[in-house]
């Protein structure tokens, strides 16, 4: 039978159904990622695949109620105890997933339980929440979590701050308050690109002149 992740990656909703079908059981299974079905698909960006997986769910953990929005689900979880700062099982914070989903609800209700902001997650990205927040060009988020305390020069994954997002996505707004809060302009990623090298050849040359100057 068809892998159900590899289904949802290929974007293949009959194959996925029929699946699901014919053995319910594998909507609990896990990627080897540590990702869930429905986490899966929300990744993909795939909303049928999500549609078809929440039907058959149960009931969502507290991650899943993050990705989802299922505001009802995580008060309850909160409620029952859940520890706000437990990692996902593919390893990434609850205020990351807020970040990176776009779910200012979750991400207002997480920000003060969250006991280090700058908590990097435990797999290949090291992405922390103010890497989601710029990845997702959420100016409101980004600046809640600098007066938290977020770090700008915290490096993810190939040596990636959030000012190198910031200048690739050409978001001057972002870019001015990351370097309100300290980032340096001048660092690199693996690659040797700068925020302004990579402002400038994504097209943002305005960007990027004034990154430059900040050398």
């Amino acid at each position: 039978m068809s892998d159900p992740f590899d289904l949802v990656a290929k974007g293949d909703l009959d194959g996925l159904r029929s699946a699901l079908s014919h053995d319910p059981g594998l909507v609990g299974t896990r990627h080897t990622s540590g990702a869930s079905l429905v986490a899966w698909a929300a990744y993909m960006g795939n909303v049928g695949a999500i549609s078809a997986v929440r039907a058959m769910l149960r009931e969502l953990d507290p991650h899943e109620a993050i990705i989802l929005r299922d505001g009802a689900r995580l008060e309850a979880a909160l409620a029952n105890g859940w520890d706000a700062n437990e990692l996902s099982a593919d390893g990434f914070t609850p205020l990351s997933l807020a970040a990176f989903f776009d779910n200012p609800e979750a991400f207002d209700l997480l920000l003060p339980l969250t006991t280090n902001v700058n908590a990097a997650a435990q797999n290949p990205q090291k992405v922390a929440a103010l890497h989601a927040a710029c990845a997702k060009r959420n100016a409101a988020m980004v600046e809640k979590l600098l007066r938290a305390g977020a770090d700008p020069n915290q490096v993810q994954a190939d040596g990636f701050t959030p000012l190198h997002a910031a200048g690739h996505h050409g978001d001057g707004a972002i870019a001015g308050l990351l370097l309100l809060a300290g980032a340096d302009s001048s660092a690199k990623n693996a690659k040797g690109e700068t925020a302004a090298s990579l402002a400038r050849n994504a097209g943002h040359a305005w960007l990027a002149d004034r990154l430059e100057t900040r050398h």
